[in-house]
């Protein structure tokens, strides 16, 4: 059975969609672009390297770099941070996330579920009279 792609990126590995793990995993078998300063046997890697030897590439950079392809990763950010967000309280996602706690209670606020039109709704669907059919 085939392992799911998984990309880590920070402290959690990412679970990828198979076509977006298959075209990272043949850029991953590619032959390492020679570096102008060289580094040691146990320097990890990096699938996308940095402009310090033996660092991946920074967040803000990858982004450009993204946005310069026509990929806009913020809306998929702020949809998965939303989702998060309603599950999650503000203290657990900034400590899981490292967002500044102000910043996760905003979040949390924004994505705050007002049940109250589907309790209704519930509440009006169980007062009918139920037909024998």
């Amino acid at each position: 059975m085939p392992r799911e792609p998984l990309l880590a990126a920070g402290r959690h590995p990412m679970l990828l969609p198979p076509r977006l793990g298959a075209l990272l995993q043949d850029l991953a078998s590619q032959p390492p672009t020679p570096l102008m300063i060289p580094h040691g046997p146990n320097v990890p890697r990096w699938l996308f390297p940095g402009r310090v030897p033996g660092q991946p590439i920074d967040g803000h950079s990858l982004t450009n770099l993204l946005n310069r392809h026509g990929i806009s990763a913020r809306p998929a950010r702020n949809r998965a941070l939303a989702a998060l967000a309603a599950d999650l309280p503000a203290a657990i996602l900034a400590d899981l996330l490292g967002l500044h706690v102000n910043t996760a209670v905003r979040w949390v606020t924004y994505a705050r579920r007002d049940w109250t039109d589907y309790l209704a709704a519930r509440t009006a669907e169980h007062s009918k009279p139920q037909r024998d059919e």
